[in-house]
């Protein structure tokens, strides 16, 4: 943002008529549709100009743009959108230490109030419409646009006749002021003539702003217990962030995650981290929190979880700890075999190995097993889901930092993982998130063997196998610019490819009963078994969500089934049981369309056959095939009769 370098500038006594006159020359470019540098001009500044341009605003008016339903507009106006507002500016107007200045506010659709005129020039009382698509680029409609305060030196205005006119050679700063949902009501607006004074004018007008979204937003005090609790019991480590993107409220977890020591000032510390993580960044969970049951606040939900499967060994290195071996991959199917085959084959090599496959089909698993198997057994098994982190940490979690090197580093610097793992294995799982920028420095770590931390000059010689893992088509992401093709084959020495659970369907069963098993023991219970027709609706369903989908719904059905001893399809979720039907309904209709001859009743013949078959499905339960089939059971005696059929198996 051009702020920072505008306030750094000040710093170096850098903003002076010199720069003005260089601004003014771009000026003068623009006008006669040159290119300008946005090295001189704020690239904010012209892509205002530009935009300023595009609604033909005329750069030479010197219109004030008064309505006369403004010209009489009062103070008393303002209450309606300033909460306590005689206090509020009477409070803020002693903080001024300017000789002469001007306070204004513009609300969102660009009516300017002037609430203060120390000027000594005489200035209408209201303005109308000071938005960007009547008077062109100004401090308000930057501010408006950007949604953060902004510095508006005299040369930046798109109609400076306009502005000198009424202002004279007038600078200002600029901060938007938030409604309770967080929405822009307006600009607060401080103009001042001093420009020796615009870092001060800059810091005023920001607190100022800050002051009134500290007003206008109250901190939640009726539910801050009940969400701390909520929060603590989460084995992941969460942050909400509050509209300001500054913490409202952490678990313990998060400050274990972050290295955050108990001595330390903990929220100063995550502040840290999270307020610039919280500009610009699409945030998938946002929860409302509601105050006395009218006001709902948004927060930003932030999730942190471990990146590491490891532990610290007797020697003090990072080892890994109760790793997946190839012996507990469970199937015998002939994708799984081959599969197995592959990666047994490549474990005892130091090759980059790349996994691809769906999600949920293993791709961890199978890393931690050529880790176990291979050479490098005995060193270190780290893994980074780059999908999980934001960003802006995937660069420091992967090469480290040097003490001081960023805002928020931590003191003592930080051990990026690529070091860690040295001399055994670093799994980086959905490595297609990475961002473009870290690509190309894990390629320069991958072809030269050595790594350099952030904030430093030196390298460090590392040795490290690397297992990828994957479930998009890398080289099409590569031919669409989102993935390094060099860094593709880098990785890619051999590929395995994790066959999805629909093509595994003899290890389906397989891996229910070792659910079943690992599930009896979690939950206490007695030996569970597993009914034919329970079996027969986990082979027929597509399992798109492939092993973890299959293993959450035998948890599921463990659960439902309570202190019972046999699973049916009745324990499976809705979705599961629906396909079952489905299945059965197909079966059905193409073998009564196979052998039914057309001078019969098909129609008949379907309806008979599909209840027996039903009926069979659930071991003659008629309450059960009734709720399947959506009939009643008067109906299935009344079709069984009518066909004939053996009805002494039946049970109510």
């Amino acid at each position: 943002m051009y702020i920072n370098d505008l306030l750094a500038a000040f710093k170096r006594q850098e903003i002076d008529a010199k720069y003005f006159s260089l601004v003014k020359d771009e000026w003068k470019r623009f006008q006669e549709g040159k290119q300008i540098s946005n090295h001189i001009v704020p690239q904010e500044i012209i892509d205002s100009w530009l935009r300023s341009k595009s609604y033909a605003v005329d750069p030479n008016d010197q219109g004030y743009h008064l309505l006369d339903s403004y010209r009489e507009m009062n103070v008393d106006n303002l209450h309606d959108v300033i909460p306590n507002y005689d206090f509020f500016f009477q409070t803020i107007s002693q903080m001024f230490d300017f000789t002469q200045y001007v306070f204004s506010f513009v609300s969102a659709d660009g009516i300017t109030k002037i609430v203060s005129n120390q000027t000594g020039n005489t200035l209408p009382t209201s303005l109308a419409f000071l938005s960007e698509n009547i008077v062109g680029t100004t401090g308000s409609s930057i501010t408006l646009h950007l949604n953060q305060p902004t510095i508006m030196l005299q040369p930046f205005y798109y109609r400076q006749f306009y502005m000198q006119k009424m202002f004279g050679n007038l600078h200002g700063v600029q901060a938007p002021i938030h409604d309770n949902k967080n929405q822009v009501i307006g600009v607060l607006g401080l103009g001042y003539y001093d420009l020796e004074k615009t870092v001060h004018a800059y810091n005023i007008i920001s607190l100022i702003s800050n002051v009134f979204d500290a007003l206008y937003l109250p901190v939640i005090t009726g539910h801050e217990k009940q969400i701390q609790e909520i929060l603590s019991c989460l084995p992941q480590g969460v942050v909400l962030l509050n509209e300001r993107n500054t913490v409202q409220f952490y678990n313990e977890k998060i400050v274990k995650l972050l290295g955050i020591k108990k001595k330390q000032n903990v929220e100063r510390e995550l502040n840290k981290y999270f307020p610039k993580m919280g500009v610009g960044l699409d945030y998938p969970h946002q929860c409302d929190v509601i105050q006395d049951g009218i006001n709902a606040r948004k927060f930003k939900l932030i999730q942190l979880k471990a990146t590491e499967t490891i532990k610290e060994g007797p020697s003090g290195r990072v080892r890994g700890d109760q790793l997946f071996t190839f012996d507990r991959i469970i199937g015998e199917s002939e994708a799984i075999k081959k599969a197995k085959d592959t990666a047994m084959n490549v474990a005892e090599t130091s090759v980059p190995v790349l996994l691809y496959g769906e999600s949920g089909t293993g791709k961890e698993m199978f890393a931690q097993a050529i880790h176990s198997a291979g050479s490098r057994r005995s060193g270190p098994f780290i893994a980074i889901n780059c999908g999980a982190l934001p960003g802006e940490l995937v660069e420091s979690e992967l090469f480290g930092y040097e003490e001081g090197s960023f805002t928020g580093a931590l003191k003592g610097g930080k051990v990026g993982k690529l070091e860690a793992a040295s001399r055994g294995t670093l799994f980086l799982d959905e490595i297609e998130s990475m961002p473009l920028k870290d690509q190309i420095k894990l390629l320069r770590v991958l072809s030269t063997g050595r790594v350099q931390k952030i904030g430093s000059n030196k390298e460090i010689e590392i040795d490290v196998r690397l297992i990828s893992a994957t479930k998009t088509d890398l080289l099409k992401q590569a031919d669409e610019g989102a993935f390094r093709e060099d860094l593709f084959y880098r990785i890619s020495t051999f590929i395995v490819k994790l066959p999805p659970l629909r093509a595994r369907q003899r290890d389906i069963i397989l891996l229910a009963e070792e659910f079943v098993r690992r599930l009896q023991d979690k939950y206490h219970r007695h030996p569970i078994a597993m009914d034919a027709t329970f079996t027969n609706a986990l082979l027929g369903y597509h399992w798109r969500g492939n092993v973890r989908e299959l293993e959450h719904a035998m948890e599921r059905a463990v659960i439902i089934l309570r202190n019972g001893s046999k699973l049916l399809p009745e324990h499976l979720s809705e979705t599961i049981c629906e396909e079952y039907k489905k299945n059965i309904i197909n079966e059905v209709l193409d073998e009564v369309i196979e052998h039914t001859p057309k001078e019969q009743g098909m129609l008949a013949e379907a309806e008979n056959m599909l209840i027996e078959r039903v009926l069979k499905a659930v071991n003659g339960n008629i309450s059960a095939a009734a709720e399947m089939l959506g009939i009643t059971r008067r109906t299935i005696y009344k079709r069984m009769n009518k066909s004939e059929a053996d009805v002494m198996y039946l049970t109510e």
